[in-house]
């Protein structure tokens, strides 16, 4: 009789976790023991430097990594095989036998085969390390480098992102809900000028299989959206306007764009867009009805996202909101009910909570306050004295991603 096992990729990370634990505690190991040699165990690194006549910064990174118990700010310490040997000729200099310093030549030797057999290079190691557990400074560099690469690559960056949508009940249909949706890019720079870039899909489906377009859309300035442009707010856009270009794709979607222009700062500029929807939702719980999902999908490279959701009080039985982030690279197929969101990212975490009345102001949408006021104003909502609010916040979100606010929406 055959007995076959079959390890799972949980197991292969388990193994991968434990075989690189073991073998940057061996390189810590084998440091202490260099600087416990020079006499300067526990010594404050201006201090190690000094002794040893190394540059400070070589000894500040020896004694982080030798001391540090978060593996993966550890391994972000280790210098480089020439500082390493700087040290250690020091070490030599300075008294410091030599079993100790193969000792760390051996060490650093079989860290860096580990992580070139296993990882192929350090940034790819360290992603690996921290998939175990997230470190979120490691992902924050990480998704930084993303955003320059992308801007570098699709030709187009942003300082912000936003989304905003204010809920309450229709003033047409007590059993819908009217939206009221505020978008937009601020500080939009194009970096070759020769490159549209789409800022709006313009689509509605209740299903994955079919389409809803029963509900009244409506532009925030109509005025200023005729023939079903692109639905600005010119108060809060640069001017002149940004040009637009619109167009219908085979696929029956209506496309708007940011037509080419002029480069960097100089072409800078801020697109904010306000559209009501009468009747957009369902208000009450049903076995199909049983949370509210609200999207939005990120594509442009941009330095912050900001998603509010604002809810007016007699929408008691929409609870509070969580938010997740889900990847879009794969094109996934649906899974279960809704969309194929089987695959996070990061999250569920609650969304940060405004308050009642909420507290709005940004300051990465300087105006954000009058912003709203304005467009309340415009769809003749009042003011947000009535609404409670939600926000999820994204830096250097790595694109394409879908931000997701979730509320359960309870029995009546």
């Amino acid at each position: 009789m055959r007995v076959m096992v079959r390890q799972t990729q949980n197991d292969q990370g388990q193994d991968f976790s434990n075989e690189a634990v073991i073998c940057v505690r061996r390189a810590q190991a084998a440091v202490s023991e260099l600087l416990t040699g020079a006499g300067l165990g526990g010594a404050r690194p201006t201090e190690v430097g000094r002794i040893l006549g190394v540059d400070k910064t070589l000894a500040w990174k020896m004694s982080r990594f030798s001391e540090s118990t978060d593996l993966v700010k550890a391994v972000k310490h280790i210098p480089g095989t020439g500082g390493i040997e700087i040290m250690l000729k020091a070490a030599a200099e300075n008294g410091v036998a030599t079993e100790q310093i193969e000792a760390v030549r051996e060490a650093d030797r079989a860290f860096r085969d580990f992580v070139r057999q296993r990882a192929g290079d350090r940034r790819s190691f360290e992603a690996m390390l921290a998939a175990g557990g997230r470190d979120e400074r490691v992902e924050m560099e990480e998704r930084k480098s993303f955003y320059q690469s992308s801007s570098a690559i699709w030709g187009v960056r942003a300082k912000v992102q936003m989304l905003t949508l204010c809920l309450r009940p229709s003033e047409t249909n007590d059993d819908r809900v009217d939206v009221l949706q505020i978008s937009g890019f601020v500080d939009f720079e194009r970096l070759r000028a020769d490159v549209p870039w789409i800022i709006r899909r313009l689509w509605t489906s209740d299903t994955e299989a079919s389409t809803d377009n029963d509900f009244e859309r409506s532009p925030v300035c109509p005025e200023a959206a005729k023939d079903g442009s692109l639905p600005v707010i010119p108060e809060f856009c640069t001017h002149p306007l940004p040009e637009i270009n619109q167009f219908r794709g085979n696929n029956g979607v209506i496309y708007d764009e940011i037509a080419p222009g002029p480069v960097g700062k100089h072409g800078s500029l801020t697109c904010v867009t306000g559209e009501l929807y009468r009747g957009a939702i369902p208000r009450h719980w049903s076995p199909e009805n049983t949370f509210g999902r609200y999207e939005l999908v990120l594509r442009t490279p941009v330095e912050w996202v900001m998603f509010d959701i604002f809810i007016h009080e007699d929408l008691s039985n929409f609870g509070d909101f969580r938010h997740s982030v889900y990847g879009l690279l794969e094109d996934r197929p649906g899974v279960g009910v809704g969309k194929s969101h089987d695959r996070s990212i990061s999250g569920p975490e609650d969304a940060m909570r405004l308050g009642t009345p909420p507290i709005v102001q940004s300051n990465r949408v300087g105006e954000y306050a009058r912003l709203l006021g304005y467009a309340f104003d415009r769809a003749g909502w009042g003011d947000l004295m009535s609404y409670r609010g939600y926000r999820a916040e994204l830096e250097y979100p790595a694109t394409p991603w879908c931000l997701t606010m979730q509320c359960d929406i309870a029995r009546d």
